[in-house]
């Protein structure tokens, strides 16, 4: 039993710094199932130290509770050196990915096309004839076909599946460009975005509290070399 929950307490540590590598809402997971685990594992711990109590049994519960009580604690530094630790790991391809799209300049932002909504350059696209919608439901932007987007914009497809792929392995869901800076999501929907910011050249990152990518940027945290950790709301 105690073995049980050491080890819960460990996988959910791990969890928490790794969230980021497994990607698909692995961190909204660890919360939502593992903070309950973590509660009926403590009451278990706890349920057996009551039983028939001695001293030992006594400190082991005290060494339980201290121990949910650090796990806690920690978990925001946990994340962030998971934030860190997958920037690092991403860093080179990050900052050759970025000297290739500035180059390249016919895209200003792009989404992987794993979700349903697909971005590029300011539209939504339909990768099948199904998918195409331009009726502007309910004040939603139209989703034209992806080759339209393509011809408009003198991007070929070979470039766009290029450009794709390598937003797909650095595990990243999107990119946007906007003077002076270029911004990489790995999380987020509708206004509540995180991700990686770089400031080209010898521009200043945008001030918290103000507009960006039409959200409000309330975190923003150097990472070196011209590079941020953001997040909006």
């Amino acid at each position: 039993m105690i073995g049980q929950f050491a080890a819960l307490v460990v996988l959910l540590a791990t969890g928490v710094l790794l969230a980021k590598f497994v990607g698909g809402g692995f961190d909204s997971m660890i919360m939502l199932l593992g903070a309950p685990l973590l509660i009926v594992s403590t009451l278990v711990v706890l349920g057996w130290a009551v039983w028939r109590p001695t001293r030992s049994k006594l400190f082991v519960a005290l060494l339980a509770v201290a121990t949910v009580i650090g796990l806690v604690a920690a978990t925001p530094l946990l994340a962030r050196a998971g934030d860190h630790l997958f920037f690092e790991s991403r860093r080179a391809r990050l900052d050759a990915f970025t000297t290739e799209i500035l180059a390249f300049g016919r895209i200003r932002n792009m989404s992987d096309g794993l979700r349903h909504h697909k971005e590029l350059n300011g539209e939504l696209v339909a990768y099948t004839p199904a998918q195409v919608d331009t009726s502007r439901t309910l004040g939603f932007r139209p989703t034209v076909p992806l080759d339209q987007v393509l011809v408009r914009d003198g991007i070929d497809r070979a470039e766009y599946e290029a450009f794709r792929g390598k937003l797909r392995d650095l595990r990243l869901i999107e990119f946007e460009i906007h003077p002076g800076l270029v911004a990489y999501w790995n999380d987020g929907m509708l206004d509540n975005l995180e991700g990686y910011l770089y400031v080209v050249g010898d521009g200043e990152p945008p001030a918290p509290r103000t507009e960006l990518f039409s959200t409000m940027l309330v975190a923003l945290r150097p990472l070196g070399s011209g590079w941020y950790w953001f997040a909006t709301t």
